[in-house]
């Protein structure tokens, strides 16, 4: 069966295997399993691949938390010290809360936007490329031209 895009993001939102739904992602609190317990998905796509999360992680705890701390220090609710305080505290403690959350994020987002990568949809081409892969099939010179 195949799955969509808005599948893959709602999995996401619930830190389940973007493939089959009904796995969590992590075996403990910071321990990433290797694949799924059900339908034996691989998370880890490669060398790198990790930087997504990573990526998820830093967008999320500095315009997400820190910036509004810089702002309301710059508009003077703050004071220096305090925000400086918080900006500690959110760089060193937040970034290990959300790492989770940022694994589940990447994993989502990556296969919403490449669902067939995803063994459910294995063998599938999405629509759009298999009508470019027939356009050049049936025009032989159009290959090259875009």
């Amino acid at each position: 069966m195949r799955v969509t895009s808005t599948q893959v993001v709602k999995r996401g939102l619930q830190r389940k295997c973007p493939n089959c739904g009904r796995s969590l992602v992590f075996a403990s609190r910071m321990r990433l399993l290797e694949r799924c317990p059900q339908c034996s998905t691989r998370w880890d796509r490669g060398e790198g691949f990790f930087l997504g999360a990573m990526v998820w992680n830093y967008a999320v705890t500095v315009f997400g938390l820190m910036l509004p701390v810089a702002l309301a220090a710059l508009h003077g609710w703050l004071t220096p010290s305090v925000a400086i305080g918080l900006g500690l505290g959110i760089g060193l403690v937040f970034p290990v809360i959300f790492y989770k959350w940022s694994w589940s994020l990447w994993l989502a987002s990556y296969y919403a936007v490449l669902p067939n990568e995803l063994p459910a949809n294995a063998g599938e081409q999405h629509p759009l490329l298999h009508r470019e892969v027939q356009k050049n099939q049936a025009d032989p010179s159009a290959r090259g031209r875009d």
